[in-house]
């Protein structure tokens, strides 16, 4: 009989574990933001909505740096939602905030609620099921699984979202929303630095507008 020793199963990198409250939360938010965009059809109203949220989020940013008491209770309250590196860092939903003002003033009605869908379900999606099932990893804990499932979910609530906006031709929905899913899974696989609540709109929302205005 052999004495050798059976290699062990190659490692994975360790990943939290699902946040549901926090999963729920961001599909709520970003839905939010979808409903207001679709209803509300002045960029100037949008913008100013914008402006108010980035403002309050950023002054609870510096307030909570200011006062360590502040920043304890603040995610103490958000406990259920929020990772445990935002006590130090910038949250999410500051990010989020900041998105939302550079979709205002730069991307289009249509391509702002794409990336908005895409951003509530798609990231979510991507994050349970790389958690999951995923088994190839690519980079920074992303696997090859997740990104899949960004990339079709993305791609099918961005369609849903561009019917919603009306204006968008059924010929351009189809282009248009694997243009969003593939914008956004390349930027939550590519840009692990920098927020993806941050990086996902804006790639989106700056990849259809650019391609809507080359169509013409």
């Amino acid at each position: 009989m052999s004495d050798e020793v059976p290699s062990p199963p190659a490692s994975r990198e360790p990943s939290r574990p699902t946040n549901y409250a926090r999963s729920l939360l961001h599909c709520a938010a970003a839905s939010v933001g979808l409903t207001t965009v679709a209803c509300v059809r002045s960029r100037a109203i949008i913008l100013t909505i914008a402006v108010v949220f980035a403002t309050y989020a950023w002054t609870m940013e510096l307030a909570r740096r200011s006062s360590p008491r502040l920043n304890a209770w603040l995610m103490s309250f958000y406990e259920s939602v929020a990772h445990a590196h935002e006590r130090d860092h910038v949250n999410s939903g500051t990010w989020y905030a900041t998105a939302l003002v550079l979709l205002a003033l730069f991307a289009s009605r249509e391509a702002t609620m794409a990336s908005l869908a895409v951003l509530g379900v798609a990231d979510p999606v991507a994050a349970m099921v790389g958690r999951r099932w995923g088994r190839h990893r690519i980079r920074a804990g992303r696997s090859v699984e997740g990104t899949l499932a960004f990339f079709v979910s993305g791609t099918v609530v961005a369609a849903l979202a561009l019917v919603l906006a009306r204006g968008v031709t059924p010929g351009r929905i189809a282009g248009l929303a694997i243009l969003s899913g593939l914008a956004g899974a390349l930027a939550e696989l590519v840009a692990t630095r920098v927020d993806d609540n941050l990086t996902i709109p804006v790639a989106v929302g700056g990849a259809v507008t650019a391609a809507a205005a080359l169509l013409g």
